[in-house]
């Protein structure tokens, strides 16, 4: 219904003429909401801009489309929304949403300003290394260091430096991520640009981690927690957090290892920081596996791979510590025999964010709904919803089937996920088989 009213709604707009003043006003409030956001991003208020933030994604996504359409009134009308949502993308994990936006905005003729332009490469490019597209990255690099270069500030080249970093650590090059993040912070420590200098020390700190340099990686992780304390800030405080927890287990100091990854772990789930939890997962598998404990550290390490499914990465996103998960893997799977290996990732599989955060911190584990059960939830239409994407649909062919529109069907496809506690949409298609396969279960 609400869907319909708003056609209903744009309908009246247009045969009023009111239409195109009323995009331009909307578009205006909701780049200095977005511009807003970004300013207060390392801050107490980075949790209540996260939530507010994923409200209004139809909002600016409707924005950032006027500022790229012919009747938006500069080039610059829907970059400037889109690279200020780039703290909010790297913190939800929506790579490829965030790489959609900045690539259309970039690739949109005219002229930008040279310093929005570079920032603007800069967060495309970081979002391409996370996404292990490195080709891409590059060229975004190459145009965004030239541009810096010749035209730009101190601040354009260090950011230029911390994307060339990032490419680095992700292309499995951790002694040029160190040059290329050193040499920016020499400039961003002086800057009021806190994101750009937080991410940077993590970075470092990660890189000088892999490396073995516990010492330098210590002092990069520990300013960076300094600075996330003090202003209130929790996405880059927990990922410095797990990050030095890491640290810490590597030399041998494993009871202050575990109350690190135990707060990195926490605020990811306050902030719904996938990243960061996928992370604190994979290393307390890590541990479990060297104290032999191989039950949890299969369970971790399937929770752990079903959130890197969520935002399209893989393990080799950080090639330097695939040796210490697929070393995991194999002494668990060993250990455990491949039947009790798979029943344990199965168990892994079926926990969602919340729930393998809870049982990774020895939580109570929130009661499963029973199979079948109307009491789990399933509306009608959400199970037409589920049976077709267990079918393999998309969301555009599920809105076709269905008669309705494309972002009702992804509304369905989101409320079937979190009443079932699923992550993927893969599961949703195991648990309708599942449930198909057996005669004895009510059907909701």
């Amino acid at each position: 219904l609400l869907e319909t009213l708003r056609e209903y709604g744009r309908e009246k707009l247009e045969q009023d003429g009111t239409l195109p003043d009323l995009r331009r006003r909307h578009h205006s409030w909701y780049r200095q909401f977005a511009l807003q956001a970004e300013s207060e991003w390392i801050g107490p208020r980075q949790v209540a801009w996260l939530a507010r933030l994923e409200r209004e994604q139809p909002n600016l996504r409707e924005a950032m489309e006027y500022g790229l359409s012919t009747a938006a009134d500069s080039a610059e009308a829907g970059l400037e929304i889109a690279t200020a949502l780039y703290p909010f993308w790297v913190s939800r994990g929506l790579l490829r949403e965030g790489r959609r936006w900045l690539d259309r905005a970039l690739a949109q003729e005219g002229g930008h300003d040279t310093a929005l332009r570079v920032k603007a490469l800069h967060s495309a490019s970081v979002l391409a290394s996370r996404h292990e597209d490195l080709e891409r990255a590059a060229e975004l690099i190459d145009e965004g260091r030239v541009l810096a270069e010749t035209r730009g500030s101190a601040l354009d080249r260090a950011l230029m430096l911390q994307a060339d970093g990032a490419h680095a650590l992700h292309g499995g090059n951790p002694e040029h991520a160190v040059i290329s993040f050193t040499e920016a912070l020499e400039v961003l420590r002086g800057e009021r640009n806190l994101l750009a200098h937080v991410t940077a020390l993590h970075a470092l700190g990660l890189a000088h981690e892999i490396l073995g340099h516990a010492e330098a990686a210590t002092g990069c992780l520990d300013e960076a927690i300094r600075i996330t304390e003090s202003h209130g800030e929790s996405v880059y405080l927990g990922r410095s957090s797990l990050t030095l927890g890491l640290v810490m287990w590597r030399e041998g100091e494993r009871d202050r290892a575990v109350l690190l990854l135990r707060k990195g772990l926490e605020l990811p789930r306050v902030v719904d920081d996938p990243f960061g939890a996928t992370w604190c997962l994979e290393i307390l598998a890590w541990i479990s596996c060297r104290e032999n404990d191989f039950h949890r550290a299969a369970v971790l390490l399937a929770a752990a791979e079903m959130l890197r499914q969520r935002v399209g990465t893989s393990i080799v996103q950080i090639p330097d510590l695939t040796e210490s998960h697929n070393e995991c893997e194999l002494v668990t799977r060993r250990s455990l025999g491949a039947r009790a290996f798979e029943t344990a990732s199965r168990e892994g599989e079926a926990l969602g964010f919340t729930a393998a955060a809870s049982y990774a911190l020895g939580e109570r584990l929130p009661a499963a709904p029973r199979r079948g059960d109307p009491a789990a939830a399933l509306t009608k239409r959400e199970r037409q919803v589920a049976d077709l994407v267990a079918q393999g649909l998309t969301n555009k062919a599920i809105a076709a089937r269905l008669v309705i529109s494309q972002r009702t069907a992804q509304g369905h496809v989101e409320h079937v996920l979190a009443k079932l506690g699923f992550s993927s949409r893969a599961q949703i298609a195991a648990w309708v088989t599942e449930l198909s396969a057996d005669p004895g279960a009510s059907r909701p």
